[in-house]
């Protein structure tokens, strides 16, 4: 048993609430795929994008924007009845969250993973070993790279 699938089945108990079920079993089709063999390189490095991009769009991006969401009363109208100042500091909290996470959520790492597994996919899906040499080369590329970034939050 992985750490994820322990953390998975400690989220199961939470699956009353609407979506929550739907996105547990995204997540165990994804690790299963792995496991099988059923993932191809190229969707295993769009797939770390996915979860953690510097440079865009991200599953960690949307998951903050859901917290922004869910703790404001305009877009939650279970918090209308909420005091006013209650009301104000909870939306509040989820906008800092949105901000912290854009600012500090780490998101090179499976960036420079997706990069190492598109540079060394030569077998049609299948990667080559790499060099502890490219490893550094590759890895001194994409931080130059990040930090000409202009979508990388500074």
């Amino acid at each position: 048993m992985t750490a994820l699938d322990d953390t998975l089945d400690d989220l199961a108990g939470f699956d009353w609430i609407p979506g929550v079920a739907q996105v547990l079993d995204g997540l165990r089709t994804i690790q299963t795929a792995a496991t099988n063999g059923q993932l191809t390189a190229d969707a295993t490095q769009t797939l770390l994008v996915l979860i953690a991009n510097p440079n865009g769009p991200d599953l960690t991006e949307a998951l903050a924007h859901l917290v922004q969401d869910l703790t404001n009363p305009g877009t939650n109208r279970t918090l209308a009845g909420l005091p006013d100042e209650v009301a104000k500091k909870v939306q509040h909290l989820g906008e800092l969250h949105v901000y912290e996470t854009a600012e500090y959520a780490p998101r090179e790492q499976p960036n420079e993973a997706a990069g190492l597994i598109y540079e060394h996919d030569t077998r049609g899906g299948r990667c080559e070993a790499m060099t502890d040499k490219e490893r550094e080369e590759l890895s001194r590329k994409n931080a130059e790279k990040n930090k000409q970034s202009l979508n990388r939050p500074r």
